[in-house]
């Protein structure tokens, strides 16, 4: 076994039981999440569920809206806005480290031999 593969988190290294060990909730709730097509497992060669660690982590944030109150709908919404969001902050985190190293060019304009253009 590539113990390489664990290191990735889309890798469905956990099955319904062990995941839901893991959580903290009732397999059931699991089957149910993937019946309703909000956290899709991928499935063993024998048909049984297999979990990925970003799996678990998305049914973890689900349990944790239903225990607020929410609908499906509601967590679902939720959950897509939050990753969303996260997207957009790992978005403007890259465009303003892009933004600095531009600035530290213009800051020192070199040219080829390390002397400066001016």
């Amino acid at each position: 076994m590539n113990l390489r593969k664990l290191d990735d988190e889309h890798y469905p290294a956990f099955s319904t039981g062990q995941a839901a060990e893991l959580l903290g909730v009732e397999q059931p709730f699991l089957r149910s999440l993937d019946n309703a097509g909000v956290v899709t497992p991928q499935r063993s060669s024998g048909g049984h569920r297999r979990y990925s660690r970003h799996q678990l982590s998305l049914a973890s944030r689900l349990r944790e809206l239903f225990d607020e109150g929410h609908t499906l709908a509601s967590a679902q919404r939720i959950l897509h806005l939050e990753t969303e969001l996260a997207e957009a902050k790992a978005e403007i985190a890259r465009l303003k480290e892009r933004l600095e190293e531009n600035a530290d060019r213009d800051d020192h304009p070199e040219g080829p031999t390390g002397d400066s253009t001016e």
